[in-house]
């Protein structure tokens, strides 16, 4: 088991009293749980140690690595491998946690709720990064990719999937059939049969390393602007109408949120 200590000059004063943190493996985030979890998952090798943490006070992640210590035990007391850390997921229990030394089952459609989805949020890039990453888990996405809109087009942000790192940064054009739809302010789902910018949407996301069945695109529009794209895709099966209601339903709340000034 790994030893786990604080780093006294990593500025926990800062953090006052409230005890909820949040950690992320730069694809998705979960919390917010105690810090006790939290060093709990660190110290059994559930949490990789190249892991980004945040206490909700702060206003940026920070690298595990700025803020612990953390010592690995000595080869010859590691032979067993450790369990990969796989954030929220399905298991065979149906019982919900918060311990992020356990993977836990993602959360059904009725338990959805956009506004907490969205809590903790420091501004808004982060913001987008939690919003792809509810629509992953809600999903259970397979990939998915959150543009952020400039002068020329949008450029990705944030990705999830195997080859996630890679597509970090990625332009594309607002001539790009589904960025043409993003821009007015039209949704793409690509089944039954996908149109063209189904066809594009989904070849996109190949580039993540996963051939999906099921994918869809969903613009996020404030103040009549559009800043954002989310693109989310799966192998299978298809969509179901009540997914898409809950994915509309966390783009509306940020979208309401953002126009209230929640993260300027």
């Amino acid at each position: 088991m790994r030893s786990f200590k604080l780093l006294a000059e990593a500025g926990f004063a800062a953090v006052g009293n409230a005890d909820r943190w949040y950690v992320s493996d730069g694809a998705t985030a979960v919390g917010p749980v105690a810090l006790e979890l939290l060093a709990r998952g660190i110290e059994e090798g559930k949490v990789p140690l190249e892991s980004y943490v945040r206490h909700e006070a702060w206003r940026v992640w920070r690298p595990l690595s700025d803020v612990a210590l953390v010592q690995a035990p000595p080869a010859a007391d590691s032979a067993a491998p450790t369990q990969p850390y796989r954030g929220p997921g399905p298991v065979a229990s149906s019982s919900p946690t918060d311990d992020v030394t356990l993977p836990g089952r993602p959360p059904l459609p009725e338990e959805v709720h956009p506004s907490d989805a969205l809590e903790g949020a420091a501004d808004m890039p982060d913001a987008l990064h939690l919003l792809m990453n509810a629509a992953v888990l809600h999903l259970l996405a397979d990939v998915a990719l959150l543009h952020v809109t400039n002068d020329e087009g949008v450029v990705v942000h944030y990705a999830h999937g195997p080859f996630s790192r890679s597509m970090i940064g990625m332009r594309t054009s607002f001539t790009d059939p589904v960025m043409t739809l993003a821009r007015a302010g039209s949704v793409v789902v690509t089944e039954p049969s996908p149109g063209p910018a189904g066809k594009t949407l989904i070849e996109r996301l190949m580039q993540l390393g996963v051939v999906c069945e099921a994918a869809t695109m969903q613009p996020v529009v404030v103040d009549g602007r559009l800043i954002a794209v989310l693109e989310v895709g799966r192998q299978g099966p298809q969509l179901r109408a009540s997914e898409l209601v809950v994915i509309e339903r966390l783009v509306e709340t940020f979208v309401s949120r953002a126009e209230a000034g929640a993260w300027r």
